[in-house]
């Protein structure tokens, strides 16, 4: 019988395994820095998935807009940072405010 890792914070798919905490924080960080992300950076950093961001880009006229590399209908599209993160502090917001809008 093998023995189980009971350490929920250890990595089972690499061999030189980091608590996750520590791995999802440094990816936010080193992401976060930067001044413009890709589409899968920003699905990182506003922790959404791929389908729930495109409903996000027709639904939320806050939602970042993605800015195209070149001229071409199909150019890949960079996003700010800084403008995921407002996005992401307005929902904060917005989030406070309907909670304490719903208390009794």
């Amino acid at each position: 019988m093998q023995a189980h890792h009971k350490d929920p914070g250890l990595s089972r798919s690499r061999s030189n395994a980091m608590p996750l905490n520590s791995a999802s924080t440094h990816v936010a960080y080193s992401l976060v820095d930067r001044p413009t992300l890709r589409f899968k950076e920003l699905l990182q950093v506003i922790s959404v998935g791929r389908s729930q961001a495109y409903v996000l880009m027709k639904t939320d006229p806050d939602f970042p807009k993605g800015i195209p590399l070149y001229d071409s209908e199909n150019s890949p599209k960079f996003y700010w940072t800084h403008e995921a993160i407002a996005w992401l502090k307005g929902r904060a917001t917005k989030a406070r405010t309907m909670k304490e809008g719903c208390r009794p």
